[in-house]
């Protein structure tokens, strides 16, 4: 999360309230969230920054970004690792990646995202 921090920072934005709770949140929580969904939990912030933030946050390779169900979910880019999402509820587990990019070595700054959708139990019943 200080790395996040530091990258604002070094990207020229002030860490406003909006912008630490936003990542507070995904840093914790480690699973996809929509704004929707994400402003309904923070309960801190308008609506409007937190989709000012996670515009930001996007701008800035600092969150991957996925459409599920013509809808922008969001999760933090820190650390090379994939998700199962609902496509009905949007409910999400996080998959840790062991894969080793290290390998690649003509290549640098190597990166990847790797979304599962299916239906979870809940509601496949």
């Amino acid at each position: 999360m200080e790395k996040i921090k530091q990258q604002l920072i070094k990207s020229g934005y002030k860490l406003t309230k909006a912008r630490l709770v936003v990542l507070e949140y995904l840093y914790l929580n480690h699973l996809t969230v929509s704004a929707r969904k994400l402003h309904q939990e923070v309960k801190v912030c308008d609506q409007a920054s937190v989709y000012r933030t996670l515009n930001l946050f996007e701008k800035l390779n600092l969150v991957n970004v996925e459409i599920v169900n013509k809808e922008k979910i969001y999760c933090l880019s820190e650390k090379p690792h994939h998700h199962i999402i609902c496509k009905k509820c949007g409910y999400s587990e996080l998959v840790v990646c062991n894969h080793d990019f290290t390998r690649f070595k003509k290549f640098e700054n190597v990166s990847h995202q790797l979304t599962l959708i299916g239906v979870c139990k809940k509601c496949n019943k």
